[in-house]
C-alpha cells in the first residue's frame, strides 16, 4: 500500500469509525478476492465497483473527477498454505493474505459547487460495498449487494450532504455491466438544483434552545417507544446525539446562536456525527438525517411534529 502524505493523514476524512485509508492500487494489486463457496467464482471485487463507477463518469463531459478517497474497514486477514505452521510475528508479506469486508469511496467533482452560508460545498459521487451483506454460501447465480450516492461534501468538515433521490440504498446484481447503467442511471436522475435549493432552505428555519432540547429528547425516546411506525424513523444513536449535543455549545463552524440553531447548523451536527458510523451503515444514516430535517421543516411550519 503506497504511504499517505502528510496533508492526506491530517485531512478530515469523510467517515472515521473503525476505518483506515486504502488506495485503488492496494485494493487491485494486494487484496484477495472472495468467492461463492459452492463454485469457486469470484464476487465482484472492491476494486471493479471503483473502476466501474470512474468508466461511468467520464461519459459526463461536465464532470471532473478527482481520484476515489477510500476507506476500509473490518481486516479478513489469511496466509498461504506454506505457512501454516508459523506464527504469526514469524509470516513474511509474501505469506499472508488479507481483503477487507467493508468499503467506502467518494471522488470530489470539484468543479460543480456553490456555497451555503458562506461555507463551499462540492460535488460528490462514491459507493459502498460489504462483503457481509452477500451469502458466501451460495454460487454465482446468487446476487450481489451494493449501495451508491451522490450529492455534496462541505468542505470545511468533510460532511456528506445525501438526499434520498441520491442515494440508492438497496441494489442487487450479479453483473458488472448492470452495475454500471444503475450507476449511470442515478448521476442522470439526480438534481443537483433542487439538492442545493433544500440545503439553503434549511438556514430559513431555527431552533430555540427549549425546541433544541426538546427534539433531543425525543430522539432519545425513540429508541424505547412502542409504536415506532407511527413516528418519523430516528437511526443515529445515542452517543452521536451526544456528539450533536456538543457540537450546539462548541462546534466551529456549526454552534448556536445565543441559543438559536439554524436547520442548516443542525444538519451539519448530524452529519458530522455520521462520521462514527461503521461502514455499512453509513448512507442509510446520512438520508435518514434529511428525512428528520425535512421533519424538523414541517414541525415548525405546522407545529404538529412528534419532534417538537
Amino acid at each position: 500500500m503506497e504511504l499517505l502524505t502528510v496533508d492526506q493523514i491530517t485531512k478530515t476524512p469523510f467517515i472515521i469509525a473503525n476505518t483506515q485509508s486504502s488506495t485503488y492500487q492496494a485494493l487491485k494489486e494486494e487484496h484477495i478476492i472472495p468467492v461463492f463457496s459452492k463454485d469457486n467464482h469470484p464476487l465482484i471485487a472492491q476494486f471493479q465497483i471503483i473502476e466501474t463507477m470512474m468508466d461511468v463518469l467520464s461519459g459526463f463531459k461536465d464532470l471532473k473527477p478527482l481520484d476515489p478517497q477510500i476507506r476500509v474497514s473490518h481486516p479478513i486477514m489469511g496466509r498461504i498454505p506454506e505457512a501454516r505452521t508459523k506464527k504469526a510475528f514469524e509470516l513474511l508479506p509474501h505469506e499472508t493474505t488479507l481483503y477487507y469486508e467493508r468499503m467506502m469511496f467518494l471522488i470530489k467533482i470539484p468543479n460543480i459547487r456553490s456555497l451555503i452560508e458562506g461555507k463551499e460545498l462540492s460535488l460528490v459521487i462514491g459507493g459502498v460495498k460489504s462483503y457481509s451483506w452477500d451469502n458466501l454460501g451460495k454460487d454465482q447465480r446468487a446476487s450481489q449487494h451494493f449501495k451508491f450516492f451522490i450529492g455534496f461534501q462541505v468542505k470545511v468538515c468533510s460532511n456528506l450532504c445525501i438526499s434520498t433521490d441520491g442515494a440508492i440504498l438497496e441494489f442487487k446484481t450479479s453483473s458488472i455491466d448492470l452495475l454500471g447503467k444503475q450507476i449511470r442511471l442515478m448521476v442522470e436522475g439526480y438534481s443537483a438544483e433542487q439538492h442545493l435549493s433544500w440545503m439553503e432552505s434549511l438556514s430559513n428555519y431555527s431552533l430555540s434552545e427549549g425546541q433544541f432540547a426538546h427534539f433531543l429528547g425525543k430522539c432519545r425516546m425513540y429508541q424505547h417507544h412502542l409504536y415506532k411506525e407511527e413516528i418519523p424513523e430516528i437511526l443515529i444513536t445515542d452517543s452521536q446525539l451526544s456528539s450533536v449535543t456538543k457540537g450546539y455549545y462548541s462546534d466551529p463552524h456549526f454552534s448556536n446562536n445565543q441559543g438559536n440553531i439554524s436547520l442548516w447548523n443542525l444538519y451539519n451536527l448530524l452529519t458530522e456525527a455520521n462520521k462514527s458510523s461503521y461502514i455499512d451503515g453509513f448512507l442509510d444514516r446520512g438520508v435518514n438525517a434529511q428525512r428528520i430535517s425535512n421533519e424538523l421543516i414541517h414541525g415548525l411550519e405546522s407545529n404538529q411534529s412528534w419532534f417538537i
